[in-house]
């Protein structure tokens, strides 16, 4: 029984492509591709993201960074609250989610 279930698990994820390194066709990993869009169009806080996802912030700040430098996102710290970090979408981010 516990053999057929990894079975499917196996079959289930490669044919989902959830183990691939690039998410629909896109050439980003499945984790980009869903924090490009859980920031949304109005853009998040990066505490809130991090808790939502339930992602350590040393992961979620790579994942950040690696998004920064495709140009695809923007971190910068809250006018209200210089603690509070926000991530927003750039144009380019925008047409990628």
């Amino acid at each position: 029984m516990i053999s057929q279930v990894r079975r499917f698990n196996r079959t289930a994820t490669q044919r989902v492509g959830a183990l691939q390194d690039e998410f629909l066709g896109r050439g980003r990993p499945p984790g980009e591709a869903r924090l490009l869009w859980e920031i949304g169009p109005a853009g998040r806080d990066v505490r809130s993201l991090r808790a939502e996802l339930g992602l350590d912030s040393g992961y979620l700040s790579r994942l950040l960074r690696s998004l920064e430098s495709a140009g695809l996102v923007t971190v910068e710290s809250s006018g209200a609250d210089r603690r509070v970090r926000l991530a927003r979408l750039t144009e380019a981010g925008h047409a990628e989610r």
